[in-house]
């Protein structure tokens, strides 16, 4: 009867904390980063698109993104501007 009981407590605290296991992943996915950047081309069909989806399409420079500021909503950004935005990072991190 002992290993019933402890078996059924052993259970109960293995759910409990698979429970506070899926309960993190939800609170970091609340704090996503206030920077959001689409590559984008600069097609109608895309304006369209971006427009439909998130209210209003601005392009950034990759200096701007690479910037401490933040935003709401997100921006786009063009293939060239991704790739001067990544070889400043790296010359950054270096």
């Amino acid at each position: 009867m002992r290993y019933i009981v402890l078996g059924a407590a052993l259970a109960t605290l293995s759910f409990a904390s698979a429970g506070a296991e899926e309960a993190r992943p939800a609170k970091a996915a609340q704090a996503e980063p206030a920077k959001k950047l689409y590559i984008c081309d600069q097609d109608e069909m895309t304006r369209r698109a971006f427009v439909r989806e998130y209210g209003a399409i601005e392009f950034v420079k990759a200096e701007d993104a690479a910037q401490a500021e933040t935003w709401a909503t997100p921006k786009c950004i063009t293939v060239v501007e991704h790739q001067r935005l990544k070889r400043m990072a790296l010359a950054q991190a270096r």
